[in-house]
């Protein structure tokens, strides 16, 4: 899957809003979202990520479509990716808000539907994904 792809799962007017909100550069913020987009679709692979997530949380699975799981989360596991890839504490910021503020965009998924203590994540599925 392409940066581009795997982009596709947010709107550009989110991802401009979010850097602007958060005074981190746009492009910057881009970066971000696609490493870690490719950093789920390599490590462990979205398919088999989103399973994992089943397996150890309640329910995680807010939202599916052909291109995209929307997951509720600890934030331990976005945690986890901030550790893995290193990111600052702004960038990381900014991020996790692109991945909230999608959500609730959507239309789909009300803010009560993601669980008490957890957050949002948007995980861009490939296209030879079943669903």
């Amino acid at each position: 899957m392409t940066d581009s792809e795997s982009l596709a799962v947010f709107d550009e007017a989110v991802v401009r809003t979010v850097a602007d909100e958060n005074d981190v550069p746009e492009a910057e913020l881009r970066e971000a979202l696609a490493a870690h987009q490719r950093t789920m679709a390599e490590n462990p692979g979205v398919e088999d990520l989103v399973y994992e997530w089943r397996k150890r949380f309640d329910d995680p699975v807010l939202h599916r479509t052909p291109d995209s799981y929307v997951v509720g989360v600890p934030p331990s596991v976005w945690e986890e990716f901030r550790d893995y890839m290193d990111l600052e504490a702004d960038v990381f910021t900014a991020l996790t808000a692109v991945h909230q503020e999608q959500t609730l965009q959507t239309g789909a998924i009300a803010a009560e539907s993601i669980p008490p203590e957890h957050v949002a994540l948007v995980v861009a599925r490939s296209a030879g994904s079943t669903d």
